[in-house]
């Protein structure tokens, strides 16, 4: 089952809960309130209170439906009608002396499925509810007596706390499906940055290893004829290199492939001699004890500089510096002859800005008309 599945299957099941929740309710308004009743001494009455009892639930029901379900809302007529049933039960309740629970729950039901089918000015509905009940409460009374406000106090009381536990259901419905979308979300953008760490290394690993390889097919082509010895051991590197090359795709996708600054230092300073390309490089024994992600970082950071001097850059020479000072570590590579702007694209090094900077360092790219600098820093030592 996929995660989509899952996820709509989830959603599917919290809607089915509340919707039978919700039902339940209903279902045991119509039961409690069906059984008091009895205290209407006219039958006839009574039949009609319990129609009118029948047609709140049910309009309540619709609404409940509408967030829960999709289904659509009730016309607005219907629901302004049950609206004044659930009214006029609580209005007769107290001509006949009663009223109080559970006599205003219809009224109640109905204010929490207006609430919860309600998207602007929902805040009114509890508080207009309320004040509906406690009107209807003190008219059906007929008297102004400090009793008959407290009687209409309580059935306000009443309504809009059954009406909050009612719309709770609906509340919690909606919260738990925000949290799945919410899951679903982060499970996309953690496999959206997957790929995109899989794709900036595998642009790391082939396109050095390409850029290399064809150089030096090219100088073996070159020298075929006027240095059959030399174009041999070139072709032997490009050999290696696609050795190489797929060694550290496999070990991509294993997850397991770590870089090391002092060899691809080393290997920069091999591959731009190939291409005439003299290079100073301080200090020549490398920085020792760095941490592995450091010294991973800014291992590519030297790959992604020597491929753009190659590709982009009429360079004759080439300057890679690491210094450590302050507890950071830093790169700086240089080199002559920058071509147009136009002509190399960031890419590379847009990428390998963005994992310094989750790392805690940052890198910077400077060009002039005859010079362009990348500085890298990173901390030592990570989390210190």
């Amino acid at each position: 089952m996929t995660a989509l599945t899952d996820h709509t299957a989830s959603l599917t099941a919290i809607r089915r809960l509340t919707w039978w929740t919700m039902v339940g309710c209903l279902v045991a308004v119509v039961v409690i309130l069906g059984v008091d009743l009895s205290a209407i001494p006219a039958r006839t009455a009574r039949g009609l209170a319990f129609v009118v009892l029948l047609l709140v639930c049910a309009v309540s029901a619709g609404l409940f439906a509408a967030p829960v379900l999709g289904t659509p809302l009730p016309h607005t007529g219907l629901v302004v009608v049950a609206g004044a049933g659930g009214a006029a039960i609580l209005l007769g309740a107290h001509a006949i002396g009663v009223g109080g629970f559970p006599w205003a729950l219809p009224l109640a039901t109905l204010v929490a499925a207006v609430l919860a089918s309600t998207r602007s000015r929902r805040w009114m509905v509890l508080p207009l509810g309320g004040v509906l009940a406690f009107g209807v409460a003190l008219i059906g009374s007929g008297s102004l007596r400090p009793a008959a406000w407290r009687s209409a106090l309580v059935d306000a009381g009443i309504t809009v706390l059954c009406a909050a536990a009612l719309y709770a259901q609906v509340w919690m419905c909606a919260v738990a499906e925000r949290i799945e979308r919410a899951r679903r979300a982060e499970r996309s953008a953690a496999v959206t940055g997957e790929r995109q760490r899989f794709a900036a290394e595998l642009h790391d690993i082939q396109g050095h290893h390409l850029q290399v390889i064809a150089l030096k097919s090219e100088l073996a082509e070159r020298l075929a004829h006027t240095d059959p010895t030399r174009a041999l051991a070139e072709m032997r590197d490009v050999q290696a290199l696609a050795r190489q090359a797929l060694g550290d795709t496999r070990e991509l996708v294993r997850g397991y492939r770590a870089v090391s600054l002092d060899t691809e230092v080393a290997n920069a300073a091999r591959v731009l001699d190939a291409a005439g390309i003299t290079a100073s490089i301080e200090p020549a024994g490398g920085l020792p004890g760095l941490a592995p992600a450091t010294e991973n970082l800014l291992g590519l950071v030297v790959r992604e500089c020597t491929t753009n001097v190659l590709r982009h850059s009429g360079a004759r020479r080439c300057e890679i510096k690491l210094t450590v000072e302050g507890g950071e570590a830093a790169l700086r590579f240089a080199n002559d002859a920058p071509l147009d702007a136009s002509a190399g694209p960031e890419g590379g090094l847009a990428g390998l800005r963005e994992r310094l900077a989750a790392a805690g360092g940052h890198l910077t790219a400077t060009r002039t008309a005859d010079r362009f600098v990348v500085d890298a820093a990173l901390p030592e030592r990570p989390g210190r």
